[in-house]
């Protein structure tokens, strides 16, 4: 591996998430990323922005991730471009990995 690889392993791979909530172009949206835990970190906050959204009046809310991942599915479309440094091209990741990558980065942040 060179330098520029190994640089790019230590400073996360770059994610790009793309999300459209409604079958309207006009909510059409991606955040990028510097790393994939970052992309999940935001994924499990925008999913907690929309509880508190529908449920004004409730000051602590839980879920599990089973709602975390029906909340997934109701959204029109979602995937991610994450940086591959070895080929220097983005790979195009389905709602499935997110839902996997989410489950492990939660489960490292539960056991951490």
């Amino acid at each position: 591996p060179n330098l520029k690889s190994i640089m790019a392993t230590r400073a996360g791979k770059h994610t790009i998430i793309l999300t459209q909530h409604t079958p309207s172009y006009q909510t059409r949206s991606y955040m990028d990323f510097p790393s994939v835990g970052a992309g999940m970190d935001a994924l499990v906050k925008m999913y907690e922005h929309k509880l508190k959204e529908l449920n004004p009046g409730i000051n602590n809310i839980t879920y599990d991730i089973s709602d975390l991942y029906n909340y997934l599915d109701t959204l029109h479309d979602i995937c991610a471009l994450v940086m591959d440094p070895q080929s220097n091209k983005y790979d195009p990741k389905d709602k499935e990995w997110l839902k996997s990558k989410i489950f492990q980065h939660l489960k490292g942040q539960a056991q951490g």
